[in-house]
């Protein structure tokens, strides 16, 4: 699984993961981990990250290991995502931990949660999705 995430740092970016800088860090037991950055475009009028940057940046991430959890041959069709803001973000780098929970043949459902600098948790995404056959 790490050769084909360490391929998102080198080919599969998506425009929206060079927006947020996203790479590929690690395999950590069952937390697949990425990092981001929020630039100055990003945040609200509280000099926050906006809540649905904050969303498609987890969305990007927990996309990326449900590919690589079906090797590549399928990509997740998004059917719902559903968030929970725990606390603010600041503008600058933070971390997202993502667990893929089901990779089935209709449905697939991941989880990713995004940390700031501290390591406190921020939000919390529930991600579930139809898997279609990737274009050739």
């Amino acid at each position: 699984m790490e050769d084909r995430l360490n391929k998102f740092n080198e080919e599969f970016f998506g425009p929206s993961m060079k927006f947020f800088d996203m790479k590929f860090i690690e395999v950590n037991g069952e937390d697949i981990v990425f990092s981001c950055e929020f630039n100055q475009m990003c945040g609200n009028p509280m000099g926050f990250v906006q809540g649905g940057m904050i969303s498609a940046a987890l969305d990007d991430a927990t996309s990326a290991a449900m590919i690589s959890g079906y090797e590549e041959k399928k990509a997740p069709l998004t059917t719902d995502l559903h968030i929970l803001f725990h606390r603010p973000l600041q503008i600058g780098k933070a971390t997202m931990k993502v667990r893929l929970i089901k990779l089935g043949q209709r449905s697939a459902t991941s989880e990713g949660r995004i940390y700031n600098l501290e390591g406190k948790l921020v939000a919390t995404l529930m991600h579930t999705a139809q898997p279609v056959d990737v274009p050739s």
